[in-house]
């Protein structure tokens, strides 16, 4: 048998019921699973879009649990369930199965040396952008290079203190929050959506621009980073700023760099 919770959503006062497997429930608890925070998020927002009253006339009715993975520490990293929706004008189903995995942000970061040192935007051979090399397999491959980005996971501090904190972990550049520039689109409320049709994750951009020595842009190229601990092999990679579009599949490395373009033509 499933273990199942009824929830009545604050706004719009749906009865949603959750259902989940005997034995992902015997592992991770019905109740533990509603306080996973990108699921509280979630609630939070189909609870908002209910009580609107949206045009598209969306009734979603049960979620059914999937799968639950943990974090070795022991917190919820990713959950993917599928909901039952139904238009109400026919009661055709909507296409509905999450991948939850909250938030994350994305950072690039511009580097140059004092004698190069001119005002922004610079857009010259000389720029360096920093990117990170790691395995990917998802994709799969075991040597991608991309921006260097990080989960949210329910971190304190803001998205700047989230995205410095990536930033050290990542790569080792100490870089603070007051000195990273927010980049995201104000239209784009908490962040941008890379995949909506299936995942929640957004993510929120990030910019800095650094003077460095030669010396140090010599320590950096090909330097191993990474948290050890967490199974994470990282190598830097110094490339120019106007090859990065060459450099990389990350769509997160090309939104930046779109985005870093036009806060700067704002200014």
């Amino acid at each position: 048998m499933s273990a199942q919770q009824t929830l009545t959503l604050a706004k719009s006062r749906t009865q949603l019921r959750v259902e989940c497997p005997a034995a992902i429930a015997a592992r991770t608890p019905v109740a533990r699973i509603v306080q996973f925070p990108p699921f509280a998020q979630w609630l939070e927002a189909l609870d908002t879009q209910l009580a609107a009253g949206s045009e598209a006339g969306v009734a979603v009715r049960a979620v059914t649990i999937q799968s639950v993975d943990e974090f070795r520490a022991g917190s919820i990293g990713f959950l993917k369930f599928a909901t039952d929706a139904v238009h109400t004008a026919d009661g055709a189903p909507v296409p509905g199965v999450v991948f939850l995995r909250g938030g994350a942000v994305a950072m690039l970061v511009i580097l140059r040396t004092r004698a190069r040192d001119r005002p922004v935007p610079s857009w010259e051979d000389t720029d360096l952008v920093v990117l990170v090399e790691q395995p990917r397999l998802a994709v799969p491959d075991l040597a991608l290079v991309e921006l260097p980005a990080g989960m949210l996971d329910g971190a304190t501090g803001g998205f700047a203190g989230a995205a410095a904190r990536e930033l050290r972990e990542e790569t080792g550049l100490a870089i603070g929050g007051d000195e990273l520039v927010d980049i995201t689109p104000p239209s784009a409320g908490r962040g941008l959506l890379p995949s909506p049709g299936a995942c929640d994750e957004f993510i929120r951009f990030y910019a800095c621009e650094k003077v460095v020595s030669e010396a140090e842009l010599d320590k950096l190229q090909g330097r191993l980073a990474g948290l050890r601990a967490e199974g994470e092999r990282i190598t830097l990679r110094l490339v120019r700023l106007c090859d990065l579009w060459t450099s990389t599949r990350d769509l997160q490395a090309l939104a930046a760099v779109h985005l870093w373009d036009q806060h700067n033509r704002r200014q």
